[in-house]
């Protein structure tokens, strides 16, 4: 089948906010537009999609989606898809597990799918069923972990498909500022060995672990190890009476939220992922692994999909902030291994999870649907 420019529309009605999904089906539509694809962005007006699909030039429409059974806009879908002929209708998020689908079928477009970035099970016997025989011609799975669990659940295996996502690893090497003059904004000397955790300060997230890992011996006892806390969050402030009630006050630091976080993460000597569930693919790790950084993770999720573990970095039990320690003082001991480590990540981070190998393997896949529906 000569493989001729799709018209795909990449479907964001659902998200109220922004967060890592929203930005993967951003980034998925900027790249299938640069490969000569029609892309339209669907999303709720005003929101965080609709203006970041905006910024590089995406074309849009304004629809919302509340619940999964909200038809209230189902209409307009019609109306859109009857208009524009899509070859692909591509849905990100639970909330538009329903009606997009459904009305893409009802108007009889070529290729229907899915990403499920949840680690989560599906909830209803009924949205199985609709997702395994009905609404998809393809579930995409952000890691094999989630596809392992909604294989546990019943769904075909040959419909459900892992790609992961991915990072765009040229442009986040990009710093603009050398780790000394982060690290002077900080406060932190450049001579201490620096841990960082990135991203949103929940409880999910495991601080509480990092927090505790520093009074555990040895680690305890090594004034020259201290990390630091990238992002805000809801449990922000309890973090921080937290470091103060231990006394960690000099060797735990805040940074708060950075756009820039290539800068804040390349300033950093041992980035951790201490993430107590079970996240599908964190794009952290990819991004501190394309900056040459040893990882450490949780052995669980996705995450053990991308560290390779006693290689790229190393990988501790969820919640176990004794391991955590026993691992950054292995590699704060070591730098000779935390260069070694950081180099072959690089590697596998070009080799296995960049942006366009993302966008090729969707596109792959909607061609090969698209072939055996004609």
């Amino acid at each position: 089948m000569k493989k001729h420019p799709l018209k795909i529309l990449q479907v964001g009605s659902g998200f109220p906010g922004w967060g890592g999904t929203e930005i993967h089906l951003v980034q998925l539509a900027e790249q299938l537009t640069k490969r000569g694809h029609t892309v339209t962005v669907a999303a709720r007006p005003e929101k965080f999609v609709e203006q970041e699909a905006k910024k590089r030039c995406l074309p849009t429409v304004p629809l919302t989606v509340q619940r999964q059974w909200d038809f209230q806009d189902a209409g307009r879908f019609r109306e859109l898809l009857k208009q524009e002929q899509f070859d692909v209708v591509h849905v990100h998020w639970s909330t538009d597990y329903i009606v997009a689908p459904w009305m893409a079928k009802q108007s009889r477009v070529p290729v229907v799918v899915m990403s499920r970035h949840s680690p989560y099970p599906l909830k209803s016997a009924l949205g199985r069923y609709l997702y395994n025989h009905v609404l998809f011609d393809r579930i995409i799975a952000l890691s094999e972990s989630v596809r392992q669990t909604l294989l546990g659940q019943g769904l075909n295996p040959h419909k459900v498909v892992t790609i992961h996502h991915g990072t765009d690893t040229e442009s986040f090497r990009a710093v603009t500022k050398n780790p000394e003059e982060v690290r002077r904004e900080w406060g932190i000397s450049s001579e201490t060995v620096l841990v960082g955790l990135t991203g949103r300060i929940a409880e999910e997230k495991g601080w509480r672990v990092l927090i505790e890992a520093f009074t555990h011996s040895p680690l305890a006892d090594l004034p020259q190890v201290h990390a630091v806390l990238i992002g805000e969050g809801p449990e922000g402030e309890v973090a921080r009476n937290s470091v103060r009630e231990q006394g960690l006050q000099e060797r735990i630091h805040f940074a708060g939220f950075r756009s820039d976080i290539n800068n804040a993460i390349n300033a950093v000597d041992i980035p951790v992922l201490t993430s107590t569930w079970a996240e599908p693919c964190a794009a952290v790790v990819q991004q501190a692994m394309a900056l040459g950084k040893p990882v450490i993770g949780t052995d669980i999720g996705g995450t053990p999909e991308m560290i390779a573990r006693n290689e790229t970095g190393l990988l501790v039990p969820p919640g176990d902030a004794e391991a955590l320690a026993k691992a950054i003082v292995e590699l704060a001991n070591d730098n000779p291994k935390r260069q070694q480590m950081g180099s072959a990540g690089k590697v596998r981070a070009d080799a296995h999870f960049t942006l366009q190998r993302m966008t090729d393997l969707n596109e792959a896949l909607y061609y090969e649907v698209l072939s055996h529906s004609q």
